[in-house]
């Protein structure tokens, strides 16, 4: 798959769109260079199983290689194959590919160590994650690892169970947050914060979006008298109500506002589950045009895994509008559905600059339409009668 601004995973429940949303938390990890294993099973916060057996296909791993591949913009491509340790705890890597400008290597593991395709020398491997921290041709002693290219991703995950709010927040004198949080956890603490800096963005832009988009609502941090406790309100018509005593959507809703709207992390990702849960569904395409205004203008990418037809309908209509530079380039969906032999399969769906789809399966969003069709049958049976 091709990441794009906007990435957009669709399909069935179980038909895979989580496992591939939860990818890229584990390849952050896997990239740093600083984990024992090649892969964690549980990467800041988001799960990916049990035990290794659960990563690979019906649970069985015998035998059966993990191969990741990943290309990116600088034109490098990595490639690594994993099994199960046959003895013991674990993952070994087998086998290892790298390819940028200017070298490439084919290393496969044998009783030799590994063998290189392509210049036919062995060569001594230690890896952290995906990457090699050692790498010498066997009988020399130069690390040739330093001469490797491969680039780290910043992930932010938000999952689809936003955290219920507290009536009040204690601030605890951190002040930087690097993620939102798997469960939004530390979106308030990050309003607060902004709120007492008096001249940051963050709380103002928060502020406006709910003003704009949830009928006049705005959206206050309360810290009188009460430092460090702070409260979330909601205010209108002079009528202060605590972010606790409304509804989910508004609570559900903010950690994503608050993430779309950070500037300061050009080039991350941000992994969102159905960030349409509890929200009404006109609400569902305002929250898809931030994300698309967000991702150009803080060169974001954004990754949704969603249920909601609203989203891709103003994604569309955002393409044809081409108000603020979202083009049919920055936008590309996938649908996942079973294979046809074994497994799933991802199906690239394009957006061309009228809004139209390059193709769609049948089946997909075509609900209501099913529920008319046997509401108009229902009905001529009624008049039969």
């Amino acid at each position: 798959m091709q990441l794009k601004p906007i990435t957009v995973l669709i399909g069935k429940n179980s038909s895979g769109k989580s496992s591939i949303a939860k990818l890229f938390t584990l390849f952050e990890n896997s990239l740093m260079g600083n984990i024992d294993e090649p892969l964690l099973l549980k990467n800041n916060g988001v799960e990916l199983g049990g035990e290794f057996d659960n990563l690979f296909f019906e649970n069985n791993p015998a035998g059966i290689p993990l191969i990741f591949q990943i290309v990116f913009e600088n034109n490098v491509q990595i490639e690594v194959g994993l099994l199960k340790k046959v003895d013991g705890y674990g993952l070994d890597v087998f086998q290892w590919k790298y390819k940028d400008n200017t070298q490439e290597f084919e290393l496969e593991l044998n009783d030799d160590g590994y063998f290189d395709a392509i210049s036919k020398k062995f060569y001594k491997c230690e890896f952290k994650g995906f990457i090699p921290t050692k790498f010498t041709e066997k009988n020399t002693i130069k690390n040739l690892s330093i001469n490797f290219q491969i680039e780290q991703i910043d992930v932010d995950y938000i999952g689809s169970f936003r955290i219920l709010p507290e009536r009040y927040f204690y601030l605890t004198g951190q002040t930087q947050f690097r993620d939102i949080g798997v469960t939004g956890e530390n979106a308030y603490a990050m309003l607060g914060i902004s709120k007492l800096k008096k001249d940051d963005e963050l709380y103002k832009n928060v502020g406006k979006w709910y003003r704009e988009h949830f009928d006049g609502w705005e959206l206050k941090v309360d810290d009188r008298d009460k430092k460090p406790l702070i409260q979330i309100l909601l205010s209108k018509n002079d009528t202060d109500v605590n972010i606790v005593d409304v509804g989910q959507g508004m609570n559900q809703a903010l950690p994503l506002v608050v993430r779309a709207n950070v500037t300061d992390r050009p080039d991350s990702m941000i992994v969102l589950e159905q960030p349409e849960l509890h929200l009404h569904p006109a609400a569902h395409g305002d929250l898809a045009e931030l994300f698309a205004k967000s991702a150009k203008e803080n060169n974001q990418t954004f990754i949704i895994e969603t249920h909601s037809e609203n989203i891709l309908l103003r994604l569309r209509k955002l393409i044809v509008e081409n108000d603020f530079g979202f083009t049919k380039d920055d936008v590309v969906i996938y649908w996942l559905e079973d294979a046809e032999f074994k497994g799933q399969e991802l199906m690239e769906i394009t957006i061309d600059e009228d809004g139209v789809l390059s193709d769609w399966r049948d089946g997909v969003f075509d609900e209501g339409l099913k529920e008319i069709l046997e509401m108009q049958k229902a009905l001529n049976k009624k008049d039969e009668k």
